[in-house]
């Protein structure tokens, strides 16, 4: 199995830069969050080797936790060899689908996170 984590920090920053209320800015970020790891998830069923389609078919998204500080999303590979296929073995090479999928999340994430912040900012 490959787990992957997203985070996001700074909450308090932000709140003060765009006059937010903590709640309004963990909703946002959360909600942000959301709709990443869904993209994300959708990528990496993109990239994954297809030979049968099954690991492809095994990537889930789990609920997004919101914590004071805090916005965790997850998206899973649950295939028990997912991990062998996204690292390699030294009989096989790497076919990294999981990395590749977060690296392209992350600019994503920003700029979501962005949008959904001035969505909620009171200057608008």
């Amino acid at each position: 199995m490959v787990k992957t984590n997203i985070s996001f920090t700074g909450v308090n920053e932000l709140i003060s830069a765009l006059n937010l209320k903590r709640s309004e800015v963990r909703d946002a970020a959360a909600e942000a969050m959301k709709v990443t790891v869904a993209e994300a998830q959708a990528k990496a069923k993109e990239i994954a080797p297809k030979r049968t389609g099954v690991m492809a078919g095994n990537i889930n998204v789990m609920p997004v936790s919101k914590g004071l500080l805090r916005i965790k999303g997850t998206f899973i590979a649950e295939v028990n060899y997912s991990s062998y296929v996204e690292f390699g073995t030294r009989k096989m090479a790497a076919e990294p689908f999981m990395r590749p999928a977060v690296s392209w999340a992350t600019s994503r994430f920003t700029n979501t996170t962005v949008n959904k912040m001035k969505e909620a900012a009171t200057f608008k």
